[in-house]
Parts: C-alpha cells; structure tokens; sequence
C-alpha cells in the first residue's frame, strides 16, 4: 500500500480501514500539538463508537489471589519498596464474600488478579475461580501472570473463564530487563500465544514511561494485532515511594492517551482500557475521548486494607472496611463522568444506580 505522507488524511483514511505500521508511527510522532490530539482523538472515539459501540465497560477487581516470587522485583512495582505487603493472598472464603460486594454493585465481570508465582498458580488460581462460580453469576477472568499451564488454561475454559491476562509492558528486551530484572519476556510472549491457542480471550498490558520508544509501542501492538489481543490495557508509569525508580517522572496523562487513540485505530474490535497513573476518576473522561472503553480499577474492588495506592477523598467514593478487608466502590463517580461524555454504561450498572438514588 502507497503511504500517503498526511496527517489529516491518513486519519480520515483510518475512519474506515486500520493504519498500518508506518501510518500508525507517523501520526504518533506528529501529535505533537492540542489541534492533533483533537483531531486524533476525534477519529479514535469514532471509530471505537462505530465499531465496538458508545457503551462503556467498568470491570470489578478481587486481589490479590497469588504472591508475586518475582526476584528481583520489578523495579517499579510496590513490592520493590514493601516485600512483605504483597504476600499476604487472598482465601477462597475472602473471594467469595469480596465478589458478592462487587455483584451488588451491578457490576458484570471480575478480575482476579496477582502477582507472579513461578513455581505455578494453578491450584490457587482454580480455587479462587471456583470461589466466583459458587458464589455468583459474574463473569470471570485472571491475571496472574505466565505461571499457569495449559492443562489450568484448558480447566479455566470449561469454567467459564472468559479471558486470561498475558502482560508484557513493554516490548523492547533492553527497557524490560532495565525495569524487570526478575522477569522473562520471552516466557511472557509465548504465555500469550498458549492463551489464544487453547481459546481464551487475551488481555495484555502495555506501560507508557518506562523506557519504551514510539517505535517500541507500534511494534507492541502490531505484534499484539498479530497474535489476537481482544482486550488491551493501556498504562502510565506511577513512580511509587520508596521503589528504586521513584525519581522517575510519571507518565504524561496525554501521552498514555495518545497510545490508546493509536491503539484503537489498530485494535479496532478490541476493548481497550486504562491503568497506572491513569486510575484516577478525573483522567477518566481523557480516555473516553482517546478511544477507551473499558476500565479495570475505577469501578468497585476489594483487596487488604493499605494494598490500594490510590486515596479518594471524594465523599460519593464507598470504602468499607471488613476486618482486614477494604472495599472500594468508584462506580457512583466513574459511571457519570462516563455519562457526561456521552457514553453509555452498562445496563446493569446503571439500574443499581437508579436505584440507589
């Protein structure tokens, strides 16, 4: 295909048909000024309206339900600073009461998430499925990193389980070991490949400020193209105290935006999400315009008390505290930011907020 050197046509082009690799790097490269983030942004919220629909998707969180024995840490994650917070999982009896809060909410599906366990996750990671399925109707998916084999991901289909995460941050084998010392990309690649082979739906994750260049992010999400993501979580590096990367700077929230507008002009049909710096309620409305449609942890979440990072003063913000148990609800802010921009939220979720106002 002829590569027509335009920025204004190239986006008119990608109304209709996917960029390709070389336009999805010229127009990454050339916002570079609030005109071009409009005008990107108005083609990435319209092509995501027309075909993956103007509904927004808020998912639950239950975490953590595996330790991370990631060593070294990565180096920008919580555990670098407080090893010892991050062991302390979850039980099958603490998911199934954290699910029936989230399910109360209207909410339609849950992650269970944690961390990394190499020696293998399968038998928590089923019990804590099983805890979900004898406990409520939610649709269910995990993110627990590559330490599930195929034999569980096969057992996770027969439950019902409706995607499995494969995240890799970054694509760029110099930047992850910089960042990821403990961690193996390679084995991160082919767990994506082994999701997709036996039928799961893949969600993979994608981190704006660690290293990665804009060649490094179109490479990410061809290859992701490639082997089938169907839900792409686009984050923005959070420098945390006390990690050895906490004199980094954050992520720009336009930046990561910019990355999720490309992402949907190449990932059309697939839902795409925001994460890290962005899981706060007021960036919410800038992912909306960039082509997002899902969030993961800005709806309702349940986890240790002292485990969330983000603090909310907002008074229509639930927390509730269960022994040593904290659950969060955003839905009553996150759900009218969604509204206000002129999206929908699914109906489940909007019926319980009528009815608690």
């Amino acid at each position: 295909m002829y590569f027509v050197n335009n920025f204004e046509t190239i986006l008119t082009r990608a109304l209709k048909d996917e960029l390709s690799r070389e336009e999805a790097l010229y127009i990454l490269k050339k916002v570079d000024s609030i005109e071009r983030y409009l005008e990107l942004f108005k083609a990435a919220s319209r092509v995501r309206d027309d075909i993956v629909g103007n509904v927004f998707k808020f998912d639950g969180f239950i975490g953590s339900i595996t330790p991370c024995t990631t060593n070294p840490p990565c180096r920008y994650c919580g555990r670098s600073a407080r090893p010892e917070t991050h062991s302390d999982i979850l039980t099958p009896e603490e998911v199934a009461f954290g699910v029936k809060l989230i399910e109360a909410t209207g909410t339609r599906r849950v992650e269970l998430g944690g961390g990394t366990l190499w020696s293998g996750a399968d038998e928590l990671v089923l019990k804590a499925v099983e805890a979900v399925r004898n406990t409520s109707k939610l649709e269910v998916w995990v993110n627990v990193g590559p330490c599930i084999s195929r034999k569980t991901l096969e057992m996770l289909k027969d439950l019902g389980v409706s995607q499995v995460g494969a995240s890799l941050e970054t694509i760029n084998e110099k930047v992850f070991k910089e960042v990821k010392p403990g961690d193996n990309l390679r084995v991160r690649m082919e767990f994506a490949k082994t999701v997709k082979d036996v039928g799961l739906k893949l969600m993979s994750v994608m981190m704006v400020g660690i290293g990665s260049t804009y060649e490094d992010y179109i490479n990410h999400i061809f290859w992701l193209k490639e082997v089938g993501v169907d839900h792409f979580s686009v984050t923005g590096f959070n420098p945390l105290p006390g990690t050895p990367l906490e004199t980094w700077r954050p992520a720009g929230s336009y930046e990561v935006a910019k990355v999720v507008a490309i992402a949907r002009l190449v990932l059309r049909n697939a839902d795409i999400s925001i994460g890290g710096v962005m899981n706060d309620p007021q960036l919410l409305p800038l992912a909306v315009m960039a082509g997002a449609n899902r969030a993961i942890h800005l709806g309702a979440h349940i986890h240790r008390v002292g485990r969330w990072g983000h603090r909310h003063t907002y008074k229509c913000v639930e927390v509730r505290r269960f022994n040593n148990l904290e659950f969060v609800n955003l839905l009553p802010l996150t759900t009218k930011f969604v509204k206000d921009m002129g999206m929908y939220v699914e109906d489940s979720i909007e019926v319980v907020l009528r009815g608690n106002v």
